[in-house]
């Protein structure tokens, strides 16, 4: 958290479904926390950029999409919130990009997705979620989908006690209370 109280998210926006994925994650912390700003980062990559006629439309069409893209995403939580959004455009490598982002904002959070490559491919591409896991002075969560459909819950999560039915499921749950205590004192005269 800043000096000032507001908690800043960078995101990465890369106009796939995994980046929907790592915006709309950042939105739904967004929506909970009060007093924040949400900061979607497009990078150009320097390969693209060769491939530019005019670098300066290009941006500025990247800009207006980016923008589009988040408001989409925004709108879809229904329900009616105000969200400070400053959105970024720059040209580099995506990791690098991100995590200059995040520190030129001072951020609390950078959000990316993940394409999920494995071996080979991931070797010769790479993983920005992966380098910026590593490489980051910021904490960095990465955002993939909720996909528990074909694993198996565990039958009883903690070992038996002895004595314990062992065919009654064992939920150990505990409300705590963190935060100043009231002050009341009794027992005084």
């Amino acid at each position: 958290m800043s000096n000032d109280g507001t908690i800043r998210m960078v995101v990465g926006v890369d106009f796939t479904e995994q980046g929907d994925h790592a915006l709309d994650e950042a939105i739904r912390y967004a929506v909970k926390i009060d007093n924040d700003e949400l900061h979607p980062v497009f990078v150009i990559t320097k390969q693209s950029k060769n491939k530019l006629d005019d670098l300066d439309r290009g941006l500025e069409e990247a800009q207006e999409k980016l923008r589009e893209k988040v408001v989409k995403h925004c709108e879809a939580v229904g329900q009616k919130w105000e969200q400070q959004i400053v959105f970024h455009v720059r040209i580099g490598d995506p990791a690098d990009v991100l995590h200059q982002v995040a520190v030129d904002v001072e951020a609390d959070l950078i959000v990316v997705g993940t394409h999920g490559r494995k071996g080979l491919e991931k070797m010769l591409i790479g993983s920005v979620a992966q380098e910026l896991v590593r490489k980051a002075r910021v904490p960095v969560m990465v955002a993939r989908p909720k996909e528990l459909e074909d694993l198996e819950k565990t039958p009883q999560p903690e070992e038996a006690r002895p004595g314990e039915d062992l065919h009654h499921q064992r939920v150990l749950s505990e409300a705590l209370t963190f935060g100043k205590r009231p002050s009341h004192i009794s027992g005084l005269v």
